[in-house]
């Protein structure tokens, strides 16, 4: 039994055939033995009884048969179109079932009880068609729903068998009825038959016990199997010892499928670790302090993270002179020799050529027969000791800057898709880091001396600005005693001269004031000290001191009414400094006749202090340009007005300091009104410039 349960399928059923078709023989005798001595019973049992009985039974084989070939067709063994060609065997069977009951010799009373039974065995097998058919339709389906399928299409099988047994043994009782009236001639007639009976359920029940044996319990285990799969256990594996042959090449090809997918799993895992590598690279890269340390790093992590023994990485100038020098390798490897001249001067040539094909340099085996004819090859490994090398040029753009170079030296190596990809992004990134780390010591180089520089302009401001005051005092002191008479009495010619040096000398100290006011804010920024300030007597002492200086030139200075409690917390000699140049301006840009006024408000929680005038205004085009130092008005200029274009400079950077702004207005040819916004909280900090 065991040999046959390991043959295929389509052999099995071939022996059930067989014996199943043995018995044919035995019948016919039987039923030739029995016309002679039984009239109507035998006409009844040969025109109608056996052959409903045959024909039903040929139902039953045909339709096992097509439930096998059903299946095979499931496992993926059988001709697409095997089960189907059943199915007009099938109708002609149970055609010639239905022809056998609706014999004239068939009793009246039995036939529709018969034809019942064979319509529902009729109704059974084309559900079974169209359910085995739905299966097949959904081969290509979810491996759950071809199990609905499958066990719905079973289920319908039983169906037809349960009423093909329902109109066999119907039929079998009138057939058995009909013998026993003529059992005393036909006795040993009916042992036969009951013997053949017997013996055909044998066989059908064999016949079963094997196909459960070959196939259905193989099934359930590979299913089982599968749903471990499923699961997640990666080590289940189907059995292929036992079962029909096609389940066990069934079993084979799953397991195969499982050895596939382990496979592609771990080369899925590599490179996936090959990619990680890449981000770590591009991760840890950027953050280093400097060059060296970053292409250090970037070697030894393409070293450890590939497997391979040595990591050296060439990087050279715009001449193709080596300038970078990085290598790793294992630590039972020594260093490795600088480069000879003759390899280090290809190095930026080889570089360029890679970039220009954008490819790689890949070679398996230094000690192919082919490679060992190639001078290049033999060279580099007479340097290096390599036996496989995997070279990637490094560059951004048109611009070259090294080699990026991988070995093994123990044994050949067959270089992978995804390492190569890996190595070129890490390539990538490294020529990223150069750049941005020469760039970055480059800009550190440049600050440095643009710090220097300012300092040394600052230490320079305040020399000048000091060596000037010591001959200006000078200068006025002389020009004091000219002008008392302590040299002799003065004409009046000399007089004006005397007073034109003076009024050059003023400016002058203005000058020298104004620049050390600004080299003393860049180098140690505003010292203050804030008191609370009435707005009201801070503007009219300002006032005072511009009106001589308004009533000379023409000019009206309005005052206008300020709230006398009205207080601000300000450095009181840094604010009086800042409106002296704002009011001072006003008067010098208004032609004689015009006004300036000074006025102040609370507006919002903050103190507004307005200038303004009736001047000549400022053109809009220099308006961005107007607190820059030494800056100047266009139309100033061009109407020689003297000044040094530092007031306004200081100016911003008072109000600044104490956390306010500065708003201007003007409209060339009518005027200019300044706002200096200051808060009035007292809990505010100068802020230093």
């Amino acid at each position: 039994m065991s040999k046959l349960a390991s043959r295929s399928v389509a052999g099995q059923l071939k022996v059930l055939g067989l014996a199943l078709v043995l018995l044919f023989p035995i019948v016919a005798v039987a039923s030739l033995t029995t016309i002679n001595s039984e009239g109507r019973n035998i006409q009844a049992l040969t025109l109608a009884y056996g052959p409903a009985f045959d024909a039903n039974n040929a139902v039953l084989i045909d339709m096992t048969e097509a439930n096998a070939g059903w299946s095979q067709l499931m496992g993926g063994s059988a001709p697409l179109t095997r089960y189907r060609l059943k199915q007009g065997i099938v109708a002609t069977d149970l055609a010639n079932v239905e022809r056998a009951l609706r014999s004239p010799s068939m009793p009246a009373d039995s036939r529709a009880h018969y034809l019942t039974l064979l319509n529902r065995q009729r109704t059974a097998v084309d559900a079974w068609f169209r359910a085995a058919k739905a299966a097949e339709d959904d081969l290509a389906g979810t491996l759950s729903r071809r199990n609905v399928l499958e066990a719905e299409t079973m289920d319908k099988f039983r169906v037809f068998r349960d009423g093909n047994r329902d109109l066999f043994e119907a039929i079998r009782r009138e057939r058995d009825a009909a013998r026993e009236g003529s059992r005393d001639s036909v006795q040993l007639v009916v042992v036969i038959l009951v013997v053949a009976l017997v013996l055909a359920m044998a066989i059908v029940l064999a016949g079963w016990r094997l196909l459960q044996r070959s196939v259905s319990g193989p099934l359930e285990r590979l299913r089982s199997v599968v749903e471990r799969q499923r699961d997640g256990d990666r080590d289940a594996l189907a059995d292929t010892d036992s079962g029909a042959l096609e389940v066990r090449t069934l079993a084979a090809d799953f397991n195969g499928l499982t050895h596939a997918n382990r496979i592609l799993e771990e080369q899925q895992s590599v490179v996936l670790r090959a990619h990680q590598l890449a981000l770590d690279v591009a991760r840890v890269v950027p953050g280093a302090p400097n060059l060296d340390t970053a292409l250090h790093n970037v070697c030894a992590m393409l070293g450890e993270g590939l497997s391979v023994d040595r990591v050296l990485l060439y990087t050279h100038d715009e001449s193709g002179a080596i300038d970078q020098r990085t290598q790793w390798h294992r630590h039972d490897l020594p260093d490795l020799p600088v480069l000879p001249p003759s390899l280090a001067g290809e190095v930026k040539a080889v570089g360029d050529e890679l970039r220009r094909q954008a490819s790689v340099f890949v070679l398996s085996d230094f000690l192919h027969e082919e490679v060992q004819t190639q001078e290049r090859a033999q060279r580099f490994y007479r340097a290096t000791g390599a036996t496989s090398l995997l070279m990637v040029p490094v560059g951004i753009g048109e611009q070259g800057l090294g080699v990026l170079s991988l070995m093994t030296v123990d044994s050949p190596r067959r270089w992978r898709r995804y390492e190569i990809q890996a190595v070129q992004q890490c390539a990538g990134y490294v020529a990223q880091s150069i750049v941005d780390l020469r760039l970055r010591e480059l800009r550190e180089v440049q600050f440095d001396q643009l710090t220097a520089l300012d300092r040394q302009k600052t230490d320079f401001m305040a020399t000048v600005s000091h060596e000037l005051r010591t001959p200006l005092t000078s200068i006025n002191g002389y020009l004091e005693l000219l002008e008392d008479g302590d040299y002799g009495v003065v004409s009046t010619p000399q007089r004006g001269a005397l007073d034109i040096i003076g009024r050059n000398a003023n400016r002058l100290r203005g000058l020298i004031e104004d620049l050390l006011v600004l080299n003393k804010i860049e180098a140690t920024g505003l010292e203050s000290s804030t008191e609370d300030v009435a707005v009201d007597g801070l503007v009219q002492g300002v006032a005072d001191l511009l009106r001589p200086v308004a009533d000379a030139a023409g000019v009206t200075l309005v005052v206008e009414p300020i709230d006398p409690d009205l207080q601000i917390r300000v450095d009181r000699g840094q604010l009086e400094r800042s409106l002296i140049n704002l009011g001072s301006n006003a008067v010098k840009f208004t032609p004689s006749g015009g006004r300036a006024t000074i006025g102040a408000a609370q507006a919002d929680g903050r103190v507004v202090v307005t200038v303004a005038d009736t001047g000549i205004g400022i053109p809009e085009k220099d308006l961005p340009q107007l607190f820059g130092r030494f800056f100047r008005a266009s139309n100033a200029t061009a109407a020689a007005i003297p000044g040094t274009g530092l007031g306004l400079a200081i100016v911003r950077a008072i109000v600044e300091g104490h956390g306010g702004e500065l708003q201007i207005s003007s409209v060339e040819g009518e005027g200019t009104v300044i706002r200096v916004v200051l808060p009035t909280g007292n809990d505010r900090t100068l802020s230093t410039v």
